[in-house]
């Protein structure tokens, strides 16, 4: 068996907390191989039923950092590299916006280590869980049951999600004016709810933009003064600037280096 991807596409209501279910797998002669994971914003839950997976952040060596079990990551504010392995197995749950909350009840950087182990019992379910279509299944089942609410404060921000899409406007004072809050009380919630300010989540896309034109046009075709143009960097100096805070190196060397080797990002969201 190679390596095989596969997405497992969620219907509403729990489409409205998971954005989808993502299996990684590969043989027992699969080539131990380096991959990359464009920054993103959606929190993932990870379940690994092989070795454990090394894994490391922007131009950062593979060291100690691995997936045993169960792990959290997110928002990727760096590219994400991790090893795949002969022998594979590695489930992923991405969130949409405050799904994550929604499920564990803290802001992403306030879970702990033991809400975490909460979810051993699950992973050996899981594990003694023959195919991955029965894996998502019994996690869907899971997840509906697990989750609360969509809270109160969190509203505005999820009505207001389509402003991230208007160039010319603002989102955070556009959410702030609709639901009669203060710009400040639209940035926390933010915080709370999603893991990041809205300022964060419009530099995110405008790079994620730019990513996904270089992944859809040859290399030797790219005009990087038309991307500074077309999605309004200042200058050359800001879209570099922006390579190195999220994939840590050059637009060149990401070209030759990263772009046509194991590099993937997100699927499109709903609203982004």
């Amino acid at each position: 068996m190679a390596f095989a991807g596969t997405h497992f596409e969620v219907s509403p209501p729990l489409s409205d907390i998971v954005k989808h279910f993502y299996v990684m797998q590969s043989g027992g002669d699969f080539v131990t191989t380096t991959a990359h994971l464009s920054p993103n914003y959606e929190m993932m839950l990870l379940f690994n039923f092989g070795a454990p997976v090394r894994f490391s952040f922007a131009a950062d060596l593979l060291g100690s950092m691995q997936i045993d079990k169960v792990a959290v990551l997110g928002p990727l504010r760096k590219m994400l590299n991790y090893e795949l392995l002969p022998e594979t197995d590695l489930l992923a749950v991405v969130f949409n916006l405050d799904g994550f909350y929604r499920l564990f009840q803290v802001p992403a950087d306030a879970l702990n280590a033991e809400q975490l182990h909460q979810l051993d019992d699950l992973w050996e379910v899981l594990k003694r869980t023959p195919s991955s279509a029965e894996r998502v299944d019994l996690l869907k089942d899971y997840i509906s049951t697990a989750t609360y609410p969509a809270e109160e404060g969190a509203l505005p921000l999820l009505n207001g999600a389509d402003y991230f899409n208007e160039p010319l406007i603002q989102p955070a004072k556009a959410i702030a004016a609709d639901a009669d809050l203060s710009e400040r009380t639209v940035q926390l919630r933010f915080k709370k709810y999603v893991g990041y300010s809205p300022k964060e989540m419009l530099r995110f896309l405008r790079f994620k933009q730019v990513i996904n034109n270089i992944e859809h046009n040859a290399a030797d075709t790219i005009d990087w003064f038309d991307l500074i143009h077309d999605f309004g960097y200042h200058d050359q100096s800001h879209l570099i600037k922006d390579f190195q805070h999220y994939l840590g190196t050059s637009p060149e060397t990401f070209i030759k280096q990263i772009a046509r080797k194991e590099f993937c990002t997100t699927k499109p969201g709903r609203r982004y």
